[in-house]
Order: structure tokens, then sequence, then C-alpha cells
């Protein structure tokens, strides 16, 4: 089968939608499938990348939403398009192209809901209110990663129930593994008796939703327990988070370990005690990170967010807290640091439940399928 997966940004870009769009493309690639990325150009060419990544020219981008207009041409003898949702600029010219050719097949993953203040917001309500139920309409179907965080979308909103399916993300399990990182541990600075406590996501801007402020004032709350904070991204607000953590004068407990090498990130969860995801929004739909940590065997203390809590079950392989909410994270952290034997039984069924629930293999045969139910042949010669 012919794809092209659709998406706003790709690695060596760090986040969560490039990083599934990578997923399923080597994994699909994997199995036979004749695969193609199409992602927005921004600045130099990207090194090394695979004749089967295209990097689109985009006459005008801001953020990670990038213009794309030569998708409509670029998609032209594909069976299956999947978008993957939001992406400003690049998902217009697929949906006309959808709307003109019906016989190609068009999947659409709507990864979250567009969350932001101010005259951005602005722009992301009318975008929701004007093209949103336009672009839906068109998709042969709608995947989402949990019935969950759909329920409470403005996806919902749209009468099309009836195109959405689940589809959970998976996890490398093999991967991400449980064990111990001695070394790794004692260079971050971690003493044997201290709790290590892991913070994985992006720095900038765009991700600026991961609730680092409120990590760092839940820090300031645990001076005197033996933790430790290590933060593991990079980004244009990583400078004005390393004064806010002098600030609450938790900076020599709290360690800015950047931007890691893929293969080393295994060991991170490997040399924590916690992992925490404490997201301030409905930005974060889903938690790859917490699914990794789960694989690694360690819990997760993450923010009561729609999506999120079907990833980590309160009391059973981590503990959920109010969003923004500094003094319950703090609390949640203290009792989990404190008490080794119930933090390991949750960490314990955290890696029962990625094995259970979260498998690739079983997620690309339900992926396969959905893709075998909605394809069509095209009309058009391959290009």
């Amino acid at each position: 089968m012919k794809i092209a997966h659709v998406v706003s940004t790709y690695p060596p870009y760090r986040g969560g939608m490039g990083h599934i769009a990578s997923e399923y493309t080597e994994r699909l690639r994997a199995r036979g499938h004749n695969v193609h990325v199409f992602t927005p150009r921004f600045g130099r060419p990207v090194e090394g990348d695979p004749d089967y990544v295209h990097r689109v020219p985009s006459p005008l981008h801001v953020g990670n939403a990038g213009v794309t207009p030569s998708l409509f041409r670029r998609l032209s003898g594909f069976d299956v398009v999947h978008l993957h949702y939001p992406f400003f600029g690049g998902a217009e010219p697929t949906i006309v192209r959808k709307a003109l050719r019906s016989d190609q097949a068009l999947v659409v993953t709507y990864h979250m809901d567009t969350q932001a203040d101010g005259l951005k917001g602005m722009v992301f309500e009318m975008h929701r209110r004007a093209l949103l139920p336009w672009l839906m309409s068109r998709a042969d179907r709608i995947l989402v990663s949990s019935m969950d965080y759909y329920a409470s979308s403005s996806l919902a909103k749209l009468g099309l129930q009836e195109r959405v399916r689940e589809l959970p993300f998976g996890v490398d399990l093999e991967r991400f593994a449980p064990g111990a990182s001695p070394e790794l541990r004692a260079r971050l600075g971690v003493g044997e008796e201290e709790a290590c406590v892991l913070f994985v996501g992006g720095m900038d801007a765009p991700h600026a939703f991961k609730g680092v402020p409120v990590l760092l004032a839940a820090m300031e709350k645990l001076k005197d327990e033996p933790v430790r904070a290590v933060l593991v991204g990079d980004g244009d607000l990583r400078p004005e988070f390393e004064r806010q953590a002098a600030h609450f004068g938790v900076a020599e407990r709290v360690r800015f370990a950047g931007n890691v090498p893929p293969e080393e990130l295994p060991a991170y969860y490997r040399a924590a005690d916690i992992h925490t995801l404490p997201s301030t929004t409905r930005g974060e739909a889903f938690g790859l990170v917490a699914l990794e940590a789960a694989a690694s065997g360690i819990p997760s203390v993450v923010s009561d967010l729609p999506g999120v809590r079907t990833v980590v079950l309160d009391g059973e392989t981590g503990l959920r807290v109010l969003p923004g909410d500094a003094e319950a994270l703090a609390a949640a952290l203290r009792r989990l640091a404190v008490e080794p034997g119930p933090r390991r039984a949750l960490g314990a069924a955290a890696r029962a439940r990625a094995e259970a629930a979260y498998a690739w293999d079983p997620l690309m045969d339900r992926l396969e399928q959905v893709y075998a139910e909605v394809k069509q042949v095209p009309e058009e010669a391959n290009p």
C-alpha cells in the first residue's frame, strides 16, 4: 500500500506528533508498505533524511504552522493520505485535495485541540468555528488516542462519531525496560538515599503547557526532602526556567540535562525513581513520556487531564494531581519519594499495563485494518 503521512513537525525536532508520525512510518515500512512523509521545511535542509522524508517548502510559517500549498500536487498517487492534525497551513491543501479527489482515502489522527491565550487563542477559536467542521467532515476515518480525550474535545461537537476510532499510541517495550543506571545517576548528582524525579519534555514556546514552572515550585516545597529533579529537554524557555529554579532556591537540586540523544534516553528513565508530567492545559492529550516511564517500570505523577488519565491510573500505575497545583504535586512526589515499597509496586503495575495495552505490534495491526477499510485505488497514476 502507498501511504503518505502529513505532519507539521518531524524528527529531529522533539515533539509528540512528529514522534508518532515517525513511529508509524518506520513500522509500516518494516511491514512492506511504501510510506512517505511530508513535513514543512523550516530554514536549512535537515541532513540525514532518508529519501522518503520530504521537507516541503513553506513560504510562510509561524511557530510549528507552515503554509505548504504544494501538498495538493505532492500527494498525488497515494492510496491513503494520513494527516496528523493540527497542522495549520498543511491540513487545508490536504483536505482540498480530498474534496476534489474523493477516490483517495484520507485518515486523520486528531492529536489535540489547539490551545493558546490572547490573539493566538482568538485565531485558534476562529479556525475551530469556521474551518474545523469542514476539514474533519472530509476524513474517511478520524483516529483519537483515547475516547476520554475525544469526549471533551472540539471534535466531539461535530457529529462525526461514526467515523471516529480509538487508537492509542504505543511504546517500544524493548528499548524502554526496567533496570538501573547507577553511573548515570551518580553523574547527575543523585545520592543513593535520594529519590530522582525525571521530567522529559520540550522547553520551547509551543510546549509551554508542559508545566515546568509548576515542577520548580513543587521542588521548593520539597527542600527538606531527599529529592532531586532531572529535566531532560531544551528550547527557548529554558533560560527562564533556570532563572526560576534559582529564584525558588532549588538550582542545586534541579539538573537541566538539555536534549539527550535518543539512544541515551532510556538510561535516564532507568536512573530515575519517579517520572512527572505536570502539564497545565489540554494541549497535553496523551502523554507519550508517561508510557516510556511505565515501560521502564517507574510510576508517573501527572496532571489529571483528559487523555493523560487513561495512560496513568491513579493509585494503580501512578498518581494524578490537579493541573497547576504545585502543592498537590509536591505532596504526591513526597509520598512516592519516602515510600519505596508502594513506589516500586506502582512501577511494576505500570510496566504490566504497558505490555498489555501499549505494545506497538497489536496497535499497528489495528492501524493497517483502518487503512484496509478506507483504501480506494486512485485514478491518477503514481508521480
